[in-house]
């Protein structure tokens, strides 16, 4: 779904340290300095990354480890920030994410309570819509990572359906819907419930 950056503004910080001086190219590998040669590599890789992990996912527990390992394993042959939480603040369009220092505490403590709910096992199919949604608009108002944010939750949030017996269709609604719709969710969940109804169906036994 991901077609590369996601175009994120960095405030409270003088520039961005996860980009060359001077440049909005992140930090990579491959030393390249061409925005558009690297947002095709890395789009290329990660597409490939993605496709591996539906026959051989991340195995875990649905910690913050766990969400950290998708995000390496996506985009670590890219970054080498890959696995880490961000050290910086960002917003996209008018939402601001939540304070880089807040991070580890808070995803810690939302990923307890999921386990506490015993990552939505036995619910309805309405429980389910319901308070996935609610995982998932929070991990993605955390934000944890600089870039690959949504690859990497998605992945996540897609095993937490594979548990659950669920397959999901994230091609199911256009991606710039999908991506106004989880802008939205940080306020209000009601869109993202709906595309969830729309994208997840029974896993055939």
């Amino acid at each position: 779904m991901d077609k590369g950056f996601g175009k994120y503004d960095v405030y409270a910080v003088a520039g961005s340290i996860y980009c060359y001086r001077g440049t909005s190219v992140l930090k990579n590998r491959f030393g390249l300095r061409d925005m558009e040669t690297l947002k095709k590599l890395e789009a290329d890789i990660s597409a490939v990354r993605q496709s591996d992990l539906l026959t051989h996912p991340i195995q875990g527990r649905f910690s913050p480890n766990h969400l950290c390992r998708i995000h390496r394993y996506l985009l670590g042959d890219v970054y080498p920030f890959a696995g880490h939480f961000r050290r910086e603040d960002i917003m996209k369009g008018n939402t601001r994410f939540l304070t880089h220092g807040e991070i580890k505490a808070k995803l810690s403590k939302l990923l307890e309570e999921l386990a506490e709910e015993d990552y939505l096992q036995n619910l309805s199919f309405e429980a389910l819509v319901d308070r996935s949604a609610y995982y998932f608009a929070e991990l993605n108002y955390i934000h944890p990572f600089r870039e690959g944010n949504g690859r990497s939750i998605r992945e996540f949030m897609r095993q937490l359906y594979a548990l659950n017996g669920y397959e999901v269709n994230w091609a199911a609604v256009p991606t710039q819907t999908f991506l106004k719709v989880m802008e939205a969710s940080v306020f209000d969940t009601t869109y993202l419930r709906d595309i969830l109804r729309i994208s997840l169906t029974k896993s055939q036994p």
